[in-house]
């Protein structure tokens, strides 16, 4: 964070309010443990702001503002025993003004509170009523207060909107780069230019939820760098930070930091500085980091194609024509769920024309759509083996450190993998689509989509060979976005709606 000049850490934690609080006068199960347990997380939070405040970093906490998980029921049992929205806000009311600002009041050194607005749930207080009171404490502790663009439905948009009307003009709005989570390609998130008159922070997912959670390169200078011009354009000094996820707090030790992707990061921090810096200019300070010693330029441009080459790759591999196909870069786990991907997610650009997939009662359509996916995974196949290949020829030829070939080889021997884990799925819930959409107008048998629901069977098992293999030298959560078991439960979704 020093060697990239950022000046800001958040520490995010969906049930954050509900780690931070004390338990209540009616919490008696468990009452020690759950103190320890506070104290616990109040120590490392001081520590942490004493060690960021030397170095001249600010510390901002960031979660759910009503969080109604099973911590805060632990905690605050009486909490289970409210039935309507009136004792719901009265409830919050008080946790607000008592329990959360005695925590805070601990943490000094915290600059201010992030906060994700819930959906709402019947019977219980809205945010409209809620949030004035979380307010209100925090600017009693002289703490600031962000909003943030956090829930993935569409109504999002217009929540959000609603809640900053209640707010005062202080009160920032931290905006998602891309609407419904960073995915390569895709618009930038229009919400940007409907808040005139908000301080803004703009969200980037470095870690990559949408593509391949670090596990698999992409690579996103030169796309970043057109984003933050765009937001500079529309925002212009409203534009107060520039945030990004170097982690899932879902999964455990798997952080960007070190990771071949950590080159997005490092280029958003010099582009936050030095907007004008070339995309490539910032690849190379990257590079130089990366491999511990001077690059010449023709070690840059090999290094750089290799690069580029990941971001085509993964705009085409897990998708069906701009349309949506994975599932946080994992496999659809039901046929259901891969065709509401398709039908609500697609990428508006020059390459594919806003359409629908697969439009019922145009067969002529459909069967050009195929023929068009069919070009699509041959182009995402060559892509991939020959990266790969090219990775090859230059851990060969470039000067490096053991550790880092082998991390090189490590990702880029992932990435055929993936793209015929997706091919396959692709060709076989297209098929599924087509059959369903078209009949015997198809041009598609029971009898081939069969064949291709058995090739995703197969290809489970050679998965599961693969990472039983591999284990010692791979990622724990490869066995996540590689899991075998979405692929077989797919398949029997396939089968079962022959």
């Amino acid at each position: 964070m020093i060697r990239d000049q950022f000046n800001g850490l958040v520490i995010n934690q969906q049930n954050l309010f509900s780690l931070l609080v004390s338990p209540s006068k009616y919490c008696q199960h468990g009452r020690e443990n759950l103190l320890r347990e506070h104290q616990e997380h109040l120590l490392y939070l001081q520590r942490l702001c004493r060690y960021c405040r030397t170095s001249g970093i600010r510390v901002w906490l960031q979660g759910e503002a009503l969080p109604r998980d099973g911590k805060i029921q632990e905690k605050h049992p009486e909490y289970a025993l409210i039935d309507n929205s009136n004792a719901d806000e009265i409830f919050w009311k008080n946790f607000y003004q008592h329990h959360l600002y005695e925590a805070l009041e601990k943490l000094p050194g915290i600059d201010g509170i992030i906060v994700n607005l819930p959906r709402h749930q019947p019977y219980k207080a809205s945010w409209v009523s809620t949030l004035p009171y979380l307010y209100k404490t925090l600017r009693t502790l002289g703490k600031k207060m962000v909003l943030r663009d956090y829930m993935e439905d569409e109504a999002a948009s217009w929540q959000l909107i609603n809640a900053l009307q209640v707010l005062p003009p202080d009160v920032r709005v931290s905006i998602k780069a891309v609407a419904h989570g960073y995915r390569p390609g895709f618009v930038n998130n229009p919400l940007l230019t409907q808040l005139n008159g908000r301080i803004k922070w703009i969200e980037f997912d470095m870690w990559g939820l949408e593509y391949g959670w670090t596990l698999l390169p992409c690579y996103l200078l030169e796309e970043i760098q057109g984003r933050l011009s765009w937001v500079e354009s529309m925002a212009g000094e409203e534009l107060e930070a520039i945030t990004g996820r170097l982690n899932w707090e879902w999964i455990s030790n798997s952080s960007l930091i070190n990771s071949v992707n950590s080159v997005n990061l490092h280029g958003l921090a010099m582009f936050g500085r030095e907007i004008f810096m070339t995309e490539k200019q910032a690849f190379h300070c990257w590079l130089t980091d990366m491999l511990e010693h001077k690059v010449g330029m023709a070690e840059v441009n090999l290094f750089h194609q290799l690069y580029i080459c990941s971001y085509e790759w993964m705009r085409k591999t897990p998708y069906i024509l701009g349309h949506v196909l994975h599932y946080y870069s994992q496999v659809p786990e039901s046929y259901a769920l891969a065709v509401k991907q398709l039908q609500l997610h697609v990428r508006k650009s020059d390459d594919y024309a806003l359409s629908t997939l697969f439009p019922v009662n145009d067969p002529d359509a459909g069967r050009e759509q195929f023929q068009q996916l069919v070009l699509e995974k041959e182009r995402a196949l060559f892509l991939a083996q020959d990266s790969r290949n090219r990775l090859y020829q230059i851990i060969h030829s470039v000067a490096m450190s053991e550790e880092k070939k082998e991390l090189f080889k490590r990702v880029w021997e992932r990435v055929p993998w993936y793209t015929e884990m997706f091919n396959r799925v692709a060709r076989s819930v297209a098929m599924k689509m087509m059959i369903d959409n078209y009949g015997h107008q198809s041009g598609i048998s029971l009898f081939a989509l069969t064949k291709e629901i058995n090739e995703l069977r197969l290809l489970a098992t050679r998965l599961s060979e693969w990472m039983d293999k591999e284990e010692q030298q791979q990622p724990h959560y490869l066995a996540m976005l590689f899991d075998p078991a979405r692929l077989i439960s797919l398949a029997d979704s396939l089968a079962d709606n022959e």
